[in-house]
């Protein structure tokens, strides 16, 4: 036997919701764990990078400006990620660590004459409530525009 269950929104006992479904059928989550953020400096190497622009998160977790990292609210799966502007001709490598330590890096390598070149890893990763994820210039430099730098935390659940 089969049943259609219809509903708009779907609210925990306390009346929060987590989830509504509009007339045309889409899902939205207006709870969703989520964090991004761009860095307006240069990070240069053995620097953890700067979260300082565009910054934007919600629900529950904290772009925490002063350590330059993410915070995240509830254990699960994350998507987390970054891309980069590179502002040297060389080696440039980026770490991303949880709670400190090494879990990731991506590299790019500019040939002289190139002045730039954009490079990013991301990656599905089990995070623990209040875990934090930072980003680390191993070697290298960014560029210092925050139109070319994005970080960012999303849970998938």
């Amino acid at each position: 036997m089969s049943s259609i269950l219809k509903v708009d929104t779907i609210q925990n006992t306390g009346g929060t919701t987590g989830l509504t479904i509009d007339s045309a059928g889409r899902l939205l989550k207006p709870v969703i764990p989520f964090g991004q953020a761009s860095s307006n400096a240069k990070t240069t190497a053995t620097n953890i990078v700067n979260l300082n622009s565009h910054v934007i998160s919600g629900g529950g977790v904290t772009v925490d400006q002063t350590n330059n990292r993410m915070i995240v609210p509830v254990a699960g799966l994350y998507k987390i990620g970054f891309t980069e502007l590179t502002d040297i001709a060389g080696y440039v490598e980026i770490i991303m660590r949880k709670n400190g330590s090494n879990i990731n890096s991506a590299r790019a390598q500019v040939y002289p004459g190139a002045a730039y070149s954009e490079f990013g890893h991301h990656m599905v990763i089990s995070l623990a409530a209040n875990d934090y994820i930072d980003w680390y210039c191993n070697a290298g430099t960014t560029h210092n525009n925050n139109n070319y730098n994005n970080h960012y935390v999303y849970l998938l659940g």
